[in-house]
């Protein structure tokens, strides 16, 4: 795998030709993403596939739904949040769903996460589940998501890794196991008066 260093991370700047036509895309590692404590330090906006969602396993792309973007808009939005400007509720919630994105996305070194554990957890962010967990719960909710992933019956698990499409069948199961996981953790709604 070819690595290039790029100089006050301006990937725009000269890269030789020969090295982009002989790869796949790139993967983009971030210092300010690492100095945040994210690993690893992936830039999801500057990180990019010519190969594109075609080589990822078909639960992934079923799970993952528009992740990827709500990541990047949350970047946006938190940069633009440090200035002191005065945010809007549906600003205010897209933050806080990218605050549990990046938690979760960060992994601890020599701690690899098994499929079925990264499934859970893609899907329960993505529904938007861990928005009710609160920040402080969060590490620990995901700890329980990846141990009721171990739970599922094994032939669902199998199918993650085969299966050419994730079925709504397969998605309502998990999705239920995922609320009743995540239950305990959930903040309960003030009551009105």
């Amino acid at each position: 795998m070819p690595i290039v260093e790029t100089e006050a991370q301006n990937i725009s700047a000269y890269i030789p030709t020969n090295l982009i036509s002989i790869t796949d895309g790139q993967i983009y590692l971030s210092p300010s993403r690492f100095e945040l404590g994210v690993l690893p330090a992936v830039d999801v906006a500057k990180s990019v596939s010519r190969v594109g969602g075609k080589a990822q396993r078909a639960t992934y792309r079923a799970v993952t739904g528009d992740l990827k973007l709500a990541y990047a808009q949350f970047e946006e939005l938190e940069s633009f949040s440090r200035f002191g400007a005065r945010l809007d509720e549906n600003t205010h919630k897209i933050i806080e769903h990218g605050k549990r994105i990046r938690a979760c996305l960060k992994q601890a070194e020599n701690r690899p996460v098994p499929v079925a554990s990264q499934i859970f957890v893609l899907l329960a962010l993505t529904e938007g589940l861990l928005d009710l967990v609160p920040m402080e719960k969060v590490k620990d909710a995901e700890n329980a998501l990846q141990e009721a992933a171990g739970d599922v019956a094994a032939d669902l698990r199998a199918r993650f890794e085969t299966a050419d499409t994730f079925s709504d069948e397969d998605r309502k199961a998990l999705l239920d196991v995922i609320r009743k996981t995540l239950a305990p953790f959930q903040a309960k709604p003030k009551e009105t008066e």
